[in-house]
């Protein structure tokens, strides 16, 4: 048995698919749709990054130390700046988590979550987790970070964090659901701006359409949601 073929043994829903759609069998005549959808999945599976699931599992853990080991914000933006360990995908996606988790009852906190997640994602290497999900993630972290300062009516912090978001998503995979989170911030700074939108270095009237490339496919392949 070779190490793919082994690889493939160890899968479940592959396992789970070649048994039900042997060749021997009539059940793929009987159930094609079935079929289509479970190749698709495959097909994900095959493209499956395995760098991402570990992280996600690892930052509780760096979470705790960050906030436990940590008292002051500063002196956890220091750790993030000097600590490797940190600069974690992981840990990013689950402080900005956090972030838009405490909206509900600490604008303070969630703008203090959202400036750690952002520390975090602008010291990611693009080398080891991708170049254009790593603009993805770090379009997602100043956007929600223009939102937290927006809640503090820090509209000039909120107008710049917006420009950088609108900047990097430019630089990634052009995911819909990005874009889409970027408008939504965009049109709620709107309304404190006189009606005008950011674009980096410049303003656009309410209702120019967002700058960021949209494929007609929404599932892209971004890892930001």
């Amino acid at each position: 048995m070779t190490v793919r073929d082994s690889d493939d043994a160890l899968n479940p829903l592959k396992l789970a698919a070649k048994l039900h759609w042997h060749p021997d069998d009539g059940v793929a005549a009987r159930n094609i749709e079935s079929k289509r959808l479970v190749d698709y999945w495959l097909l994900q599976l095959d493209h499956f990054d395995s760098i991402f699931a570990p992280e996600y599992l690892e930052a509780p853990a760096l979470l705790g130390e960050l906030l436990i080991e940590e008292v002051e914000h500063a002196d956890r933006m220091l750790r993030i700046q000097e600590d490797g360990r940190f600069h974690h995908w992981g840990l990013c996606q689950h402080l900005l988590a956090e972030s838009e988790r405490a909206v509900a009852s600490s604008a303070l906190l969630s703008r203090d979550l959202s400036e750690l997640g952002l520390a975090v994602a602008m010291r990611l290497d693009p080398g080891h987790y991708h170049l254009s999900w790593t603009e993805d993630l770090r379009a997602k972290s100043w956007c929600i970070h223009a939102d937290a300062c927006r809640r503090l009516n820090l509209v000039e912090e909120a107008l710049a964090a917006l420009g950088e978001a609108q900047r990097h998503a430019r630089e990634g995979t052009s995911s819909a659901e990005l874009a889409a989170r970027i408008e939504k911030t965009e049109m709620s700074l709107s309304r404190r701006t006189d009606e005008k939108r950011w674009n980096g270095g410049g303003r656009f009237p309410a209702g120019a359409p967002l700058p960021i490339r949209v494929p007609d496919d929404p599932s892209s392949h971004s890892r930001v949601s």
